[in-house]
């Protein structure tokens, strides 16, 4: 059986916790990013469908809505809320945020048949998947260490 040396295991792990920190601090940046986002979808008669992206000051959303019959409002980051239509068939809807935070768009089929969502939205990524990243950052840190103190022994 070979053995493999103490440097072979340093640099491995060193390697492999830089890679960890940085895969971390990359996704930390991507979280905090506006990305485009394309809306597409169905919905079904007697349902309702609440898109929510959280959005930048500047960014936008784009959404064509057309099918049934439908309601579509939408609640702004402070709350207000505003009914954008009632009892429509088609409907092209443009928002420039002009408030950081999340914004709900409710889409309610009151009709029979199927309504059709096309469009894109800006959003970024929320504060929970933070705690993916600080254990991916955690993760690399300890493993680093690891190899550093396999070149200590």
């Amino acid at each position: 059986m070979s053995m493999v040396s103490r440097s072979v295991y340093f640099y491995g792990l060193l390697i492999a916790g830089i890679i960890f920190i940085a895969i971390g601090i990359i996704s930390v940046y991507y979280s905090y990013s506006s990305v485009k986002v394309d809306v597409d979808g169905i919905i079904k008669p007697n349902s309702v469908d609440i898109l929510s992206p959280n959005m930048e000051k500047g960014d936008s959303a784009v959404l064509s809505v057309s099918g049934s019959r439908f309601n579509m409002s939408i609640i702004y980051p402070n709350k207000t809320d505003v009914i954008l239509t009632e009892s429509s068939s088609d409907y092209s809807f443009n928002l420039t945020a002009d408030q950081q935070g999340e914004y709900f768009i409710e889409i309610n089929n009151l009709g029979n048949s199927d309504i059709l969502i096309d469009g894109y939205a800006f959003t970024k990524g929320n504060n929970l998947s933070l705690i993916g990243q600080i254990m991916l950052i955690i993760t690399g840190i300890v493993i680093a260490a690891l190899g550093i103190r396999t070149r200590q022994m």
